[in-house]
């Protein structure tokens, strides 16, 4: 836990009116407000991954929730002095970090849905390496305004992966089955 420590007050050392406007604002977009977007986004283009992505996001929020609970770790900022706790309060325990798992889930349904759409490997590629960026910046940002360990947001990142794999899984084998029912019903009919 030292060296996570030092990180943040590595991070910390750097402190300045803009990095702390700034990390707050990035810190918000994966959380509520990068849902809602998310929502009104598939909601608008994509209906069904609507459905997908919001049962995919209730089991991350679940799961986080109850590691949360069950493993209760400390803030950094409540761990030492050398912290400081930048922003909103948080009373919750730190362990998994629910905006990097937020960040993760809408990662990766929006480098989904924006695959459907660009078929270009260039752009591909610049989809995935946005998503990465988003989501390594949520997860700094957590550090900086010391709400959570390297650890934290790392297990946070994992957690949600693999949530939304499972859920991006399960809406394909889903899809497949109505389409093999659909075509019977078409076949059996003619």
């Amino acid at each position: 836990m030292d060296f996570e420590i030092k990180i943040i007050e590595f991070l910390q050392s750097g402190r300045s009116p803009f990095f702390d406007v700034s990390f707050q604002l990035i810190s918000a977009i994966g959380s509520t407000m990068g849902v809602v977007a998310v929502c009104l986004l598939f909601l608008l283009f994509k209906r069904k991954l609507c459905f997908w992505y919001l049962f995919s996001y209730g089991f991350v929020y679940l799961t986080v929730s109850i590691m949360k609970d069950s493993i209760q770790r400390m803030r950094p900022f409540n761990v030492t002095d050398t912290i400081e706790n930048i922003g909103d309060v948080v009373t919750e325990f730190s362990f998994p970090s629910g905006h990097a798992a937020c960040a993760t889930a809408i990662a990766i349904f929006v480098g989904y849905f924006l695959f459907q759409y660009f078929k270009s490997k260039g752009t591909r590629v610049g989809i995935v390496l946005s998503c990465c960026l988003y989501v390594g910046l949520v997860c700094l940002s957590r550090m900086y305004l010391g709400k959570h360990f390297l650890t934290d947001v790392i297990a946070g990142v994992v957690v949600s992966a693999v949530i939304c794999v499972l859920g991006l899984t399960l809406m394909h084998f889903v899809n497949k089955k109505k389409k093999v029912k659909t075509n019977e019903i078409t076949n059996g009919t003619n």
